[in-house]
């Protein structure tokens, strides 16, 4: 690595750890990597390892994959209309809809557009990584968190949780559904 490099990657670094309000020492232990050393990462004074790199990385919740990206404009994506793609699967009853709004990017982040027709449901809970979003566009969509609720959501509702939690879904309704949905892990169709 150069010292661009290094600087750089420090920088990156040493800005996640303080916009988390983390000493040297609460990376240290979070990290399981010396203070002193994660000084002279930011400072760009040493050259770390990809295995210090992801468990700093992992440590400030940050993709390995941003330390390495030119600038900010990198990681910002237009998608127009015509780029995005729609995915079909089959549920219960019918097919589903799948709207990709996001396929450009580091896939740190995924949203689409699901239409469900009615009387069908999403089938056996789904468990991933990450937190998921969800944004009812049209229509009454129940919503099951395993373990949890049964949440009945209706038009402009929103739900948020951990994808670690079963999640599935259903329309009892005469009418298709509309909802946004955005998951911080890449969906899997």
């Amino acid at each position: 690595m150069s010292d661009l490099d290094l600087t750089k990657i420090g920088n990156i670094l040493k800005t996640q750890r303080l916009a988390q309000n983390l000493s040297l020492r609460d990376l240290s232990a979070k990290s399981n990597i010396a203070a002193s050393t994660i000084s002279q990462i930011e400072t760009g004074k040493t050259s770390p390892n990809l295995m210090s790199l992801k468990a700093l990385c992992d440590s400030l919740k940050l993709p390995v994959s941003a330390l390495f990206l030119d600038d900010a404009a990198d990681r910002i994506k237009l998608v127009r209309k015509s780029e995005q793609q729609t995915f079909v699967r089959n549920v219960s009853n019918g097919k589903e809809s799948i709207e990709s709004l996001i396929t450009k990017g580091t896939n740190e982040m995924w949203g689409g557009i699901i239409n469900v027709p009615a009387k069908t449901d999403s089938g056996n809970y789904s468990r991933h990584g990450g937190e998921e979003f969800v944004f009812i566009l049209k229509g009454t969509l129940t919503f099951d968190l395993e373990g949890n609720e049964t949440y009945l959501l209706e038009e402009r509702d929103t739900l948020y949780y951990p994808n670690y939690i079963g999640h599935r879904w259903r329309n009892d309704t005469d009418e298709d559904v509309e909802f946004l949905i955005v998951t911080t892990s890449p969906y899997n169709f």
